[in-house]
């Protein structure tokens, strides 16, 4: 979202980013004003401690293209989803008195939210003004709100409204979709595509990624929230990774934070360590990308037309990787695929190896980037929000 919210400051509005304390930090970080709404949520322990969620990261394949045709999904896969609906009302209702509180004091025109941050349409709907649903990245719209992703709310939604007396509020004025057409299930109503501008979060360009790599550079990174998720589990999958690239022919690098580091010991000596390098700093110098799915490390690749492999271990991870790999421009395997192969490491060094040695995916990775940059820019899409404001 920050790429629309700078652009939105550039052309003279005013912005201010409500969000959970601990988030207030990587606000401010990012040049936006903060407001902190609640109380300090921790999710990873929450996320290991819910018992309703306790599948969401070990998994195989749903059936392709659940979002749009969730008829599909079985009762156990419609039961986790709306768990993870409940969770995030629950997230809502701990911020809503404070962001009610100030929304009355400061009298947004428009409330702009991310698509799951269901305080957002609460609000907008208090004050009688428009909202937005800002979405990642990831195929399809996302619709936790709906009982089975169909038309009828979830209770727990409903409440929500119901605490300030304000009308339920199903469908937002518009969308804004960052997700490119080449992985996404075709136009909808109100949806407005946007041009994804990778944000990482701020940070230094390191002098030595400054040289032209001798071999090909290819880069590992499992995201920045993996291991508040799943603690010490995280490391072993990324581990292999970085064992597996680190045998083929190529430089590697394995961008991470400090506490990720910290769970994988000792790594061979060949791989550099970057830690909390920008990824639209690093990827621009690179070959190809190792990940887990996640959409900002896809979005941010795929701008830079890099071929892709990943590893995913939950379902909407593997939705982006199964959507990116669609297009041709790269390999995927879900956890359940790897961890039942007799040798995990060898599996991923021989695909990412045909991801190096085959052009046929860097041809469609740079198609995918080609069709990226023509889609309107943050700058473009502003005149969309001062529309639905009326100003």
């Amino acid at each position: 979202m920050v790429p629309l919210e700078w652009a939105a400051r550039a052309a003279g509005h005013e912005v201010r980013v409500a969000s959970a304390p601990s988030l207030v930090d990587a606000i401010t970080a990012s040049g936006l004003p903060a407001v902190p709404v609640g109380s300090a949520v921790d999710l990873g322990r929450a996320a290991r401690r819910d018992q309703d969620l306790a599948s969401w990261h070990d998994h195989d394949r749903w059936p392709e293209g659940w979002p749009v045709r969730p008829q599909l999904l079985d009762e156990r896969r419609l039961g986790l989803l709306e768990a993870l609906g409940q969770r995030q009302f629950a997230l809502a209702a701990n911020m809503l008195d404070d962001l009610v509180a100030f929304a009355r004091h400061w009298r947004p025109d428009l409330v702009v939210h991310d698509a799951v941050s269901y305080a957002g349409p609460v609000v907008a709907s208090v004050l009688g003004v428009p909202s937005v649903s800002h979405l990642w990245g990831s195929p399809g719209l996302q619709r936790l709100e709906m009982k089975g992703l169909g038309d009828e709310p979830q209770d727990g939604y409903v409440r929500l409204f119901e605490r300030f007396g304000a009308p339920v509020r199903t469908w937002p004025h518009a969308w804004v979709d960052p997700c490119p057409p080449l992985m996404g299930f075709g136009a909808a109503d109100g949806v407005h595509p946007v041009r994804y501008v990778p944000y990482n979060g701020p940070g230094s360009m390191p002098d030595r990624l400054l040289d032209p790599p001798e071999r090909p550079r290819v880069c590992v990174t499992w995201g920045a929230t993996t291991a508040r998720l799943l603690g010490a589990a995280a490391g072993d999958l990324l581990r292999q990774a970085v064992e597996a690239v680190a045998e083929l022919p190529v430089e590697t690098v394995l961008t991470t934070t400090a506490d990720q580091r910290e769970l994988l010991g000792e790594l061979p000596a060949s791989v550099r360590t970057e830690v909390s390098v920008p990824l639209h700093l690093l990827l621009p110098t690179c070959t190809a990308v190792v990940h887990h799915g996640g959409a900002g490390t896809t979005l941010t690749a795929a701008r830079y037309g890099l071929p892709q492999f990943t590893v995913t271990r939950r379902p909407e991870p593997t939705l982006n990787a199964e959507r990116q790999a669609a297009t041709g421009a790269g390999i995927h395997l879900t956890y359940g695929e790897l961890s039942r192969a007799a040798g995990p490491v060898k599996e991923i060094r021989e695909r990412v190896a045909r991801l190096l040695e085959d052009p046929s995916y860097r041809d469609a990775a740079l198609r995918l980037a080609e069709e990226m940059r023509h889609l309107p820019t943050p700058a473009e899409t502003v005149p969309v929000l001062e529309g639905l404001a009326g100003r």
